[in-house]
């Protein structure tokens, strides 16, 4: 028994090319790295320049900006691939595209055409800044402050669980300019990291999975930035930031269908290497009726993913509600599949070299 990729035919046109390309990438560079980047909590620089070299470095953006124009669709199969091999790359990888986007729609020229393509090719690293420490993800209660002082803006402040963020040479960040404004006060900026006093970046957190997608915390202290790098105009923020939080969430519901499916795929291998589902007894068919059953879990959610991902692409603006819930039923997907695959396995599903335990902490991760 094995997975292939069945997603609908829709989904996949005008993709294959790119499917094909990040299949070849995760075969050659980044499914054999992946137990080394996990054990050693290692960025994986690999990954990302060998994606990159290969086109696939952001493929939602324009391809004049280094891009593949690809469709949200073309992204999401791209990126489960991604998260099948190894899920730090996955973090990694889309925390790029995050970054990329609300350049992308909210930039001045000059913005855009100096960070997408260089963020495309690998060039430079993102991040994206929303997260605090005591207002978590709530934008209202956000206080970090961008206070403008003549031709300037001094940021105070602190974020926290910010992926890319001690690697990154840019971050999108939101930041309030009146805090009793609410969410209308509520700003994104362009922060350019190299040499910016005022500004420090914590140690990467040591973390239950995804060990090699760094996770840090951020903070700004009177650090000032020119006032060119406001992102879109004041008070945008929370609207530029709905806009990117469905790119966002598309992304957690691919990694978790791959979380799945790099968990069940190596769980088959392993079965097929002690020839547990070649016999006709009892014990071989129970574990082909709980694959099976796995497998079509599996199916489910990916066709679930492709036909939100296509009801994005057709500008459906009643989407976002599809995309929130595909977050929710993907996520726990991956969970749900790992752990039964590394019960499947008894004795060997808690061994390193297998990776299936490594797909179980990998989804936690996104679960959470």
């Amino acid at each position: 028994m094995s997975i292939a990729p069945e997603v609908a035919g829709p989904a996949t046109r005008g993709g294959a090319d790119l499917v094909a390309a990040a299949e070849r990438v995760v075969a050659e560079t980044i499914a054999p790295a992946a137990a080394e980047v996990d054990e050693r909590s290692r960025f994986p620089a690999g990954a990302l320049r060998a994606l990159a070299d290969a086109g696939l470095g952001c493929v939602l953006m324009p391809a004049e900006l280094g891009g593949r124009s690809a469709s949200t669709a073309v992204y999401a199969q791209v990126l489960e691939r991604v998260a099948a091999a190894c899920g730090s790359t996955s973090t990694v990888y889309m925390t790029q595209m995050h970054c990329a986007h609300p350049i992308l729609v909210a930039g001045r020229e000059e913005q855009v055409h100096r960070w997408v393509p260089a963020i495309a090719r690998g060039e430079a690293v993102g991040a994206i800044a929303l997260t605090e420490p005591e207002a978590g993800s709530d934008v209202a209660a956000m206080r970090t402050t961008a206070r403008r002082d003549g031709d300037s803006y001094v940021l105070d402040g602190g974020k926290i669980f910010i992926s890319n963020g001690d690697r990154a040479d840019v971050v999108v960040l939101f930041a309030t300019v009146d805090p009793a404004r609410g969410r209308d006060g509520i700003t994104a900026f362009l922060v350019e990291t190299a040499g910016l006093a005022g500004f420090a970046a914590g140690r990467p957190m040591h973390k239950l999975g995804q060990r090699g997608a760094s996770t840090v915390e951020l903070g700004f202290t009177g650090c000032r930035i020119p006032a060119s790098a406001l992102l879109g105009a004041e008070g945008e923020g929370y609207r530029l930031l709905l806009g990117s939080v469905t790119k966002s969430r598309i992304s957690a519901a691919a990694q978790g269908v791959g979380f799945a499916e790099g968990a069940f795929a190596a769980t088959v291998a392993r079965c097929g290497e002690l020839a547990l589902l070649s016999s006709r007894n009892r014990a071989a068919q129970d574990l082909q009726f709980a694959l099976a059953e796995l497998r079509a879990q599996i199916l489910a959610a990916r066709s679930m993913l492709a036909q939100v991902c296509a009801r994005v692409d057709a500008g459906d603006p009643a989407a976002t509600e599809e995309v929130s819930m595909a977050k929710l039923h993907c996520t726990a997907l991956g969970v749900r599949v790992a752990a039964r695959c590394v019960e499947l396995l008894g004795p060997d599903g808690d061994r390193l070299d297998l990776g299936v335990e490594r797909r179980l902490r990998d989804a936690k991760i996104a679960e959470i």
